[in-house]
């Protein structure tokens, strides 16, 4: 998905529960054990300092199906805030 990395490790779907690898930047992230509708944040050093967030909707044998959001907006530390 762009450049971020999703693999499935294992698949529950008595349980609705999963794992799975994040790649993102050359770095691999873990997460195990979530649930459904279970918000999975992580971030990606060189992109934002706002977490990306998965969060997955169906678990099936094989396969998840859900969503992944991205920071809309990046601030820099250096720029300055309006107020109108």
């Amino acid at each position: 998905i762009g450049d971020i990395q999703v693999a499935l490790n294992k698949a529950d779907p008595k349980r609705n529960r999963f794992t799975v690898d994040i790649l993102a930047d050359d770095k691999r992230v873990e997460k195990k054990d979530k649930g459904i509708n279970e918000p999975v944040q992580f971030y990606v050093p060189s992109r934002a300092r706002q977490p990306y967030e998965l969060v997955v909707n169906e678990v099936t044998k094989n396969t998840i199906k859900g969503y992944l959001a991205t920071p809309k907006v990046t601030i820099s530390r250096n720029e300055p805030v309006s107020s109108n």
